[in-house]
Order: C-alpha cells, then sequence, then structure tokens
C-alpha cells in the first residue's frame, strides 16, 4: 500500500511538474508549481521526514510561491500571442534526453523498496536523536560539499534571471 502510495504521488510530481514547464500561462506554471510542492511534501510523509515535508510546505509552497507569484506580477509579464514557431532541435533532443533518463531511473528503481529509499537513516538514529538533529548532522558533516554547490547554483540562477529582467529594459 505504502510504495503504490509513493509510485502514485511520484508520478503526479513528475506529471504537474511537467505542467509547470508546459503551461503558456505564468500564473499557471506557479499553481502547478505548488502541486508540485504539495506532492513532494506527501513523498516527503511517506519516507517519514515529516519535518522536511513541513518544512516544504512552509518555505516552498507558501512562501517562495509568493515571490515567485509577486515577480510575475512586478515583471508584468503577458499571455504571449500563439506560437507560429516550429518545433527546435533542441526540444526533440531535450524531449528524448527526458525519455533515457526515465527509463534509467525506472530500470535503476526496478526491484527496490521504500527501504532502499532511506540511505542510512534508520528509525532507532531518528528516536534517539530526532528529525531536525539527524538532518542537521548529515547536511552539515557528511553532504556539506552537495550543500555548498547547491547554494552556488541557486545563487547564480538568481544571478542570472536578474540579468535576463534587467536586460530587456536597457
Amino acid at each position: 500500500m505504502e510504495l503504490t502510495l509513493l509510485i502514485l504521488c511520484g508520478g503526479l510530481a513528475v506529471i504537474t511538474s511537467l505542467m509547470v514547464i508546459l503551461a503558456r500561462n505564468t500564473v499557471h506554471s506557479a499553481l502547478w508549481m505548488v502541486a508540485s510542492f504539495f506532492f513532494m511534501a506527501v513523498l516527503y510523509l511517506l519516507l517519514r521526514m515529516e519535518f522536511i515535508a513541513i518544512l516544504q510546505i512552509i518555505v516552498y509552497a507558501g512562501a517562495i510561491m509568493m515571490f515567485i507569484i509577486y515577480a510575475i506580477m512586478m515583471l508584468n509579464l503577458r499571455q504571449e500571442t500563439a506560437d507560429t514557431e516550429p518545433v527546435r532541435k533542441s526540444k526533440v533532443v531535450g524531449l528524448g534526453m527526458l525519455v533515457v533518463l526515465f527509463f534509467v531511473l525506472l530500470v535503476l528503481g526496478v526491484g527496490r523498496g521504500i527501504e532502499a529509499l532511506k540511505g542510512p537513516v534508520t528509525d532507532q538514529m531518528m528516536e534517539k536523536f530526532g528529525h531536525v538533529a539527524v538532518l542537521s548532522n548529515f547536511l552539515f558533516s557528511d553532504y556539506l560539499l552537495p550543500f555548498e554547490v547547491v547554494s552556488i547554483l541557486l545563487t547564480a540562477g538568481i544571478v542570472g534571471s536578474v540579468f535576463l529582467a534587467k536586460k530587456g529594459k536597457a
């Protein structure tokens, strides 16, 4: 039952994430992103990571989405006219790579249950130290480099979006 719910919510998270990309209206795209965040929170709950699920809802579905909606309103993005541009090679290549990635993940995930997804965290460790202590210990000791790389990538994304926003106005 738990594995079925995990697969269902994972599939719905993927579908809503695709709808973020495929939606023509930016506000609809933002709303699909909120739905994706909620499905991700359910996935965290199924993996017994309640603290991360709550942070997912509060931080991403709440605060970050409000900033995105605010940015959409401030930039005054209008719905563009119908796309008459033919399908480019990059879109076809991107779709092909997405299909290959999906099948690779499917092959890697076959035969593995929820226990394989938990990693080094055990229920006994959670009961003894608590969710936040275990998470912070792994995040700031074993996974410090990936944590810092993600922070640099997010900063680069913000700088890039500011540059693109300023480029059109100057």
